[in-house]
Parts: C-alpha cells; structure tokens; sequence
C-alpha cells in the first residue's frame, strides 16, 4: 500500500478524536467525541439558544433543577449525545420531542446528573485527608469533641463512606471519641435513595483493601452492606446547594469534581456558601481539576496538589484602625463585608452602643496617627488610615489594591522589601528621607514597616506602614538599605516585568484552570460514557457467553443463513445430520450434503426468503430418525430481514410416543368395557363410545358431572360416600352396581375403579372401568335354579342311598330268621335299623326347614361298636372277617353322632363290598401323637388306581359299578363340619387306607 492509498482523511488536530472515533464505528455504535475548534475563549458548540432555554426550562419543570448554571459546552454535548441516539439534529426539533416524551426528558435530566464516584477515589488525597486533616480538625474541636461534615453531590455514596470510615478509625484511636456527624447531599434523588441503602455490587468494592471490606461491609450473595454504624454517621438529604440554604458550622466540606461543571459566577457563588457554612479554620476538599479562582481572600491553600484549601478570615473593618468607610467616606476604599463578616455582625442595638467608641478611635488615628495602611501575605492594601493620598496612585486597567498597583514603584520595592525582613526577622525595619514623586515634587518620607501585631496570632500575617514626614529636612540620610539608583532603577524595571509577568502568569493559570475544568467536565462525562459502554460490553459479553453456551448445550439443531443463503452459525447439535465443520462458514447452503431422505429442505428455504411465511413440517434421516423442521425468515430488532433459521428438533420418541398413545387412544375409544376418566375431585373428563353405547348419553352431557350421577346407588345396595372414602385413601375399588341409562331400564355392570397418581403420588385422576353383566346374571339365576334342581336330585339320591343302608341290612336278617335258630338279637338289631329309617325320614323334615344341630360329646369307640355290630352280618355273607384295635381309653368327641355313623358306615360298607372274594378288615382307633383322635379302615380289597383316586369325593363320581358317589361326598362334608380331616390312600391290588381324624374334647 503506497501513501496515496493510506491518506483517506486531511484533518486539523481538533477534527481528528471525533474521525477516529466515528471510523469503523457501526450505524448506531459508538459515539464521535465532542469537537471543538480552537477560538478565542471558551469554545463553544454552535447552537439554538431559544431552543436550549426550552430544552432547560422543561428539564426545570421535570427535574427541579436549573441546568442554567452548568456549563454551556458540558450541557450542551449532553444534549446531542441524546440527539444523537435519535438521530435528530436540530435542537429545536428535539425541544419538541421532549415536550411530548417524559421518559426521554428524565433520562437526559440524568445523563446530566453524571454520577462518576469511586470508594477512596485519588487515594493519596484521601490519605491527607487521613494523616493531617481530620487530626486538624480534632484539634479545633477537641473541647466540644462534636465534628460536622458536608459532603455535597455525594452521588451514590462512596466517597461519603469513604470520609466515614476514616472518621470511624479515627475514633478508634481516640481514648476520647468524637460525635461525627455527615451530611450526604445530592439533587438527583434516585442516588440519594441509593445512597442511603448502603448497598454496593462488588465491582464498586474491589478497589478496598481487604481488610477494610472485611471489617465495614457484610456480604449477601454477590452484593455488599455497608456497615450499621459507619450508616449512623450519615444523613442523607435531596438538596439544591446553588440555591438551598447551606448547612453551617461545618468542620469540613467535601465536594469533588462537582463545580468543573458549573459556569464561573456559579462556581463563585458556591465557594462563597462553602466560606460561609465553614467554621474559622474549616476545611474544604475540591476535586484536583478544581480551583477557587479569585477567592484567595477566602480560602488558603492546605495542600495545592490536591486542592484542600481552610478558611480564612478576611480582616474586614475594626475599631482599631477607623478608616473613610467606617465614617462614610464616599472617597475611601469600598471593601465589601465577608459572609463571616455578616455571620459575626452584631445587633444594631449594639452597634449603636458603641458607636461614639468607634468616633473615638477614628479620631485618634486620624489627628495623632501618622498615615499608614495595613498590607496582607498576598500583598494586598486591606486598609488605608490618615491621609495617604500623597503616596497613593490609581494605576491604568483593572483597579486593583496590589501594592505595586497604588504605590509609586520605587516606594513599592522598599515596601515589599522591608516586608519580607519584617515577616521573617518579626522586627520593624526603617527607611529615612525615602524620595517619594507624589503630589508634592520630591516630598521625602520616613517609611517604617513592622509587624502589625505579636500578641494576636490571627494577624500575625499582616504588616503596618507608616509614612511620616522627617523633622529634619536640610541634610538628607541615606539609609543603611537605600539601593543605589542603577540598581535600584533596574530593580523597579524587573520588578514592573515580575508584576506584568504576575499577572500574565496568574491569567494563564485562570484559563488553564478554566480548561482543565472543562477537560475534567469531559473526562467525567467520558468516564460515565466509559461506564455505559463497560456495562453494556458486559452485558454484551454475558448475552454472547449465554448464547454460546444455550446454543452448545441445546439439542435442537439450528443453522443461520444470511440472505445469499450462506451458512453464519450452526449448532453441535446439527451436525449429526448435516456435513457442516467451522470452516464451511460463509459457503452457500446449497453445497452443504446431508442425511434426509427430503431433498426439498433447499426449496423451502428459498420460498420463505421469497415469501417470508414460515415452513414447519417433518422429515425423516436416513438413520430412522425423525425431526420436526421449521425454516423462519431471521428478524432484526428493527424488522430487517437478515437471512433464515433453520431449527430440526427430534421427536423421534415423541413421534413413537404419539404413535403408541394413537393406539391406546384406539384400544380405549373401541374398548368392549366402559371406561370413563374423572378428576381428582370426581368430575368426569372423559367417557368412550361404549359408555355412550350402553347409557345413551353424550360425552358432551356428562362432562363435568360427578361419577356419582352414573350410577343407581340405592338399587345397587351401595353408597357412593362409601366408595369415594375407598378411593380417596389410595386404593381401589371394584364390585357390582346399577347403571342409569337415559332412556330404557338400568343395566348390572361389574365395576372397578382406581385412583392414578404422579410420579409423586398425588391423585390426579380416576378411572373407571366396567363390564355389562345383565346377561350374566341372567344366567346365573338360571344355573343356579338348575343347580338347585341338581341338588335335589342328589339328595334323593343320597336319601335313597342312606335309606338302602338300613333295608339291605334288614333284608339280611330276614333271610337268616328264615334259616331258624334264635332270632331275639336280630330283632333288636332290625328294631333300631327302622329306627334309623325313621330319622332319616326325618333329617328329609329337617331339610324342608332346616335347624340347628348340637354337637354333644361322645364316644367314638361306642359309634364305632354300633357300627360294626350292624354291618357285621353283611360282612360274614361277604366272606369278610371284622377285626378291631380299639384303645380302651379313647378322649371324647364333640360330634353329632348319627352323622358320624352314616360316615362309618358308608366307609366299613364301600370296604367290604371292595372285597368280594373275602378277607380282613381292619378297624383300628387311636389317639394321635398330636392329641386328635386317628381312626383308620384297612381293607384287603382290590385297591383303586391312582388315576381315580384323585376324583374321590366329587359329586355322582363312584369307582362301583353301581352307585351314585354322593356317599363319599356327603362323608367329606361331614368330617369337615367337625374340623376334622379324612385321608384316603390306595395301591392297586393291595387295598384302602381310610385315615380320619377327629378334634378330641379338652
């Protein structure tokens, strides 16, 4: 690049800050500096002066504040960085604005307000603040011990707690402490709010050494709590300090980098308030780029660097020295009276008291005094006496009361010479037959200098001349310090170049002062500016990282194009379907492969660059995956169209998910059952096509109803309260109830409703689920009349087989009465056989209408003797031989012994007849290791196979070729109605074992 191509701009100096700030700025970006061009004076903006008295006046109405007081050129390149953010710029127009704009109006009231403000903001004034100041003020307080600070635009705070923490550790050193008390000012009412609260985020406090955050602040996150009683020590205050009343009898005054903004008779204004509101010897602490202008006479330096300055009193009048003005001398020196002056002036009643003192003193001075005049430190004549005017000139310019200003200059140079050995040696010092070109030509004059007084400190920085006329005039003395004439002619020539160089000097230091105000001004604004653009970068960086991060750890993948279709950012997440690497930023998107099996991703794109109606459909990856695709036209803040947003977001589960719902929604819609859903308080949300089936009505007509209402709950012999009580602790409930149809009679339904829960366990809905069973019962009633139709059968059947019993005995004994012999026993024995048929005729009674039946104890060796005495002579026909092992003390047992026999007989029957070829059977009763009664029935028999053991006991199942297999059945019931147990055990060709175990009586 050669310098023709480098050369883009020809600039002045004072054009250039704002060229280089403006280049490679965006629209809308950062801000040209403020330019000024290098005129006479002030440089001031050109503006609309009618238009800026508006823009102050309606910033007065909204504000309170006169911004007529600060500083054109500051108010003024506030006013367009406002204009500037909205791109207006004529003054007048934005008048206009801010007349219908409150908002904008109180926000540039702000940006004037600025609020730069730092904890111990220029450390090393702070520390003289520390080491000399407060100790000097502890001092002149040390017999009241009462301290008074004013600290004026406190801002939002920092340099006021700053001040009270050295007080604090001042007092902390003091065997005596101080009552310190600070009074925190500001106009802008929102920082002193904030102020108030003592609340700092730990950017504000980072600059504090630790040990000062540890032991004046309590952290609470990530903000920062001003300690409770360094808060005690301030008063917080909204105050207009140009035009409030000041506070007063202040040790110290604290405003920094306040008055750089104000204009000069303002700045004047403010510092004379300071005096006032000041004790004698008070300090005041300016910001560095401060200065009190012409105020000398109120303030003297404490420390120049960092512009701490005390009070001083200027001598006004006394009664010491009575000059014209005391007399009303219009020809005397007007000296205007301080505000200490005013503060200290007593009552006019006193004054006339002592008026005829002062007569007196003015006299005396007067008539016996010589002339004289009292000179201060500075040089400055503060008072004239006698008549002076001899020796006293009017110099050409500005009227001043410099000594070389009034004072011929020869005479000048004696005086201030003389003044410097009185000042340092404190002794007088004379000058005799000094030649003076006054009124009279060559008139001589003694002239003696000496200190003004030794006694009273508080004028030991003046000096007293007087001018006395000598006694003798005929022979001249030099005196011992007369300069020779050369020398003292270059003297009044160099002291005349020192003089002009003095003021020159100090005029230059009031316009560097001036400027250096108004770079601070500027400084301070940019500060604040600084402070936007760092919060705002922050903000910036915190938003970026925030994207950042949101667009690295989100699942839904995301491409950016510009408007050419070119890829700007991607997502990771992407990636897994699109080619896309860092690199492919900036190439056409088209260019770009990927895994769907779409190929119109790119069409759709250009449709909705083209129409800017946005695109959402699904698409499928050649990876089985599915993604919901959304192509968006990308939108500014200012409704600019930048390019397109492609999102693919996976709902391969949600599709499955979906699908999975879709067919339990299918399986619950075509359900045969009923299903119906209600809320956690019984309130039906759903209710399928079943239901509507069954009841007839619309889902639409029973949403919102309560499941109360479904049901016909007196004739189902249920309460709903006692239902509802079931679910409502968790658990389900299921049974049968009656359901209201809407037209047509109530239908049965088998019911089972449950409570469905959240992961937590909550109840959030209940599900009903029921069954028509009207048809079922119906068929029910019917098995069951046949059943009972069954059971009568069976029971004629079982009273045949009981009464056949007894018969088939009886038909035995006729048949041996009818071979001869004695018949007597088996008459007996055929006696209680019919008998036996008599009862159970009457248990046939007993079954028309049953009663109860006693359970007596009895013996089972007795039952069990009957038994086999009626069955014996059955059992000799068969060839079968009875055999018994009775023990002879057997317990009791609680049975009803008719059923009992009908057991043992069907048992010691179905053995013999199991014999038919003969043999032994065993009957053998015995109490059992467990204290039960075992009897047991051997047969020899047959056996029954294993295969039809397992059917014993079953109804009308019988191993005989005749019989109907209720004996059996009856004998199980029989044995279990007296909780007892009978155990068969068979083996093919080796017999029976008949095992039945009764409980025996306690």
């Amino acid at each position: 690049m050669n310098g023709n191509q480098a050369l883009q701009y020809r600039l002045c100096p004072y054009e250039s800050g704002g060229k280089i700030v403006g280049r490679g700025a965006p629209a809308g970006g950062l801000e040209a500096l403020p330019q000024f061009r290098p005129e006479d004076g002030e440089p001031e903006p050109v503006y609309d002066e009618l238009a800026l008295q508006r823009v102050c006046g309606l910033l007065n109405k909204a504000c309170g504040v006169d911004f007529q007081n600060y500083k054109r050129s500051s108010l003024i390149r506030r006013i367009e960085r406002r204009m500037g953010r909205l791109n207006l710029t004529g003054m007048e127009d934005y008048a206009r604005l801010l007349a219908d704009e409150r908002d904008e109006l109180l926000a540039l009231g702000k940006d004037l307000l600025i609020g730069v403000t730092h904890f111990f903001r220029d450390p090393q004034a702070f520390e003289i603040i520390q080491k000399k100041v407060i100790p000097a003020i502890a001092e002149n307080r040390r017999h009241e011990r009462h301290i008074r600070v004013w600290v004026a635009g406190c801002s939002t705070g920092e340099e006021v707690y700053s001040l009270a923490m050295l007080f604090h550790q001042f007092n902390e050193c003091s065997a005596e402490p101080y009552a310190v008390k600070i009074f925190s000012t500001d106009l802008d009412s929102d920082s002193v709010a904030a102020a108030s609260q003592g609340i700092y985020p730990e950017a504000a406090v980072n600059s504090l050494p630790k040990p000062w955050l540890r032991r004046y602040f309590t952290r609470n996150g990530d903000l920062y709590h001003i300690d409770k009683d360094i808060r005690k020590m301030v008063v917080f205050a909204h105050h207009n300090m140009v035009e409030d009343p000041p506070f007063s009898r202040l040790d110290l005054i604290a405003c920094r980098n306040l008055l750089i903004y104000l204009r000069s008779e303002t700045q004047q204004k403010v510092l004379s308030t300071f005096h006032f509101a000041l004790n004698p010897d008070g300090f005041m602490f300016l910001g560095p780029s401060e200065t009190i202008g012409r105020l000398t006479h109120l303030f003297v330096p404490y420390n120049r660097k960092w512009n701490i300055f005390r009070q001083k009193q200027p001598p006004g009048p006394g009664p010491v020295f009575a000059s014209e003005i005391d007399r009303g001398d219009p020809s005397a020196p007007q000296t205007r009276p301080t505000a200490a002056a005013w503060r200290d002036r007593r009552p006019l009643k006193d004054v006339q008291s002592f008026m005829k003192t002062d007569e007196l003193y003015a006299a005396f001075v007067d008539e016996h005094m010589p002339p004289c005049m009292v000179i201060a430190e500075n040089n400055e004549v503060i008072h004239l006496s006698g008549n002076v005017n001899p020796y006293v000139t009017l110099a050409k310019g500005r009227p001043s009361w410099n000594i070389y200003k009034i004072v011929e200059a020869r005479l000048a140079v004696a005086i201030v010479t003389a003044m410097q050995k009185v000042r340092k040696e404190k002794r007088a010092v004379y000058y005799q037959n000094m030649k003076v070109s006054g009124s009279e030509p060559s008139s001589p004059v003694n002239l003696i200098v000496k200190p003004f007084s030794l006694k009273n400190k508080k004028f030991d920085k003046l000096v007293l001349v007087l001018f006395e006329k000598p006694e003798h005039l005929g022979h001249p003395v030099r005196a011992a310090d007369e300069f020779e004439p050369s020398v003292n002619h270059r003297m009044i020539e160099l002291e005349q170049e020192l003089r002009q160089a003095e003021e020159s000097l100090q005029a230059t230091i009031e316009e560097l002062g001036m400027s250096n105000e108004e770079l601070q001004a500027t400084n301070e604004e940019l500060a604040a500016v600084n402070s936007e653009y760092q919060f705002k970068l922050q903000e910036l960086a915190e938003a970026n990282d925030d994207m950042d991060n949101f667009l690295t750890g989100t699942n839904i993948g995301t491409v950016f194009l510009d408007t050419d279709l070119c890829i700007r950012r991607f997502t990771p997440a992407i990636t897994k379907e699109i080619n896309l690497f860092e690199v492919d930023c900036g190439r056409p998107f088209g260019y770009i492969s990927h895994n769907f099996d779409d190929e119109g991703i790119l069409s759709d794109v250009q449709n909705v660059l083209k129409t800017l109606i946005p695109i959402e459909r699904e698409i499928r990856s050649r990876g089985g995956l599915w993604y919901s695709m959304r192509v968006l036209p990308y939108r500014t803040n200012d409704h600019v169209i930048k390019g397109i947003v492609l999102t693919f977001v996976d709902i391969t589960e949600l599709k499955s998910s979906n699908e999975q719902l879709l067919k339990l929604s299918y399986a619950i819609e075509q359900s045969p059952c009923v299903i119906v859903i209600a809320d956690a308080e019984g309130k039906i949300q759903y209710a399928n096509a079943k239901f509507t089936e069954m009841t007839e009505f619309q889902m639409a007509g029973v949403a919102g109803s309560s499941l109360r209402e479904l049901n016909h709950w007196d004739a189902s012999g249920t309460s709903f309260e006692e239902v509802w009580s079931v679910l409502s602790s968790g658990h389900e409930w299921k049974g049968e109830l009656e359901c209201r149809r809407k037209n047509g009679p109530n239908y049965s339904e088998s019911v089972k409703i449950l409570p469905i829960k959240d992961r937590d366990g909550r109840i959030i809905h209940y599900l009903k689920i029921a069954e028509d069973i009207t048809e079922r019962k119906q068929t029910e009633e019917l098995l069951r009349k046949s059943e009972m139709l069954s059971a009568v059968g069976q029971l004629a059947a079982g009273i045949a087989h009981e009464i056949r019993n007894p018969l088939t005995a009886l038909k035995g004994f006729t048949k041996l009465m009818n071979s001869g012999g004695q018949h007597g026993n088996y008459l007996s024995i055929m006696a209680d056989e019919l008998e036996r048929i008599e009862e159970i005729v009457g248990e046939l009674l007993v079954l028309a209408k049953p009663q109860a039946v006693d359970f007596l104890p009895k013996s089972v060796a007795s039952i069990l003797h009957d038994v086999i005495m009626l069955l014996e002579t059955q059992a000799i026909i068969s060839k079968v031989t009875i055999e018994t092992d009775i023990e002879d003390e057997l317990p009791l047992a609680n049975c009803v012994e008719n059923q009992l026999k009908q057991v043992f007989i069907n048992v010691l029957k179905n053995g013999v007849e199991a014999m038919p070829g003969g043999g032994t059977f065993l009957v053998k009763a015995e109490k059992s290791e467990r204290g039960s009664i075992r009897i047991s029935f051997i047969d020899q028999g047959c056996g029954i196979p294993e295969a039809k053991l397992a059917k014993l006991g079953q109804p009308f199942y019988t191993t005989k070729n005749k019989g109907t297999g209720l004996g059996l059945m009856v004998s199980y019931k029989i044995i279990e109605n007296h909780r007892g147990s009978m155990t068969i055990t068979s083996k093919e060709g080796f017999g029976t074992t008949v095992v039945i175990e009764l409980p025996a009586v306690p």
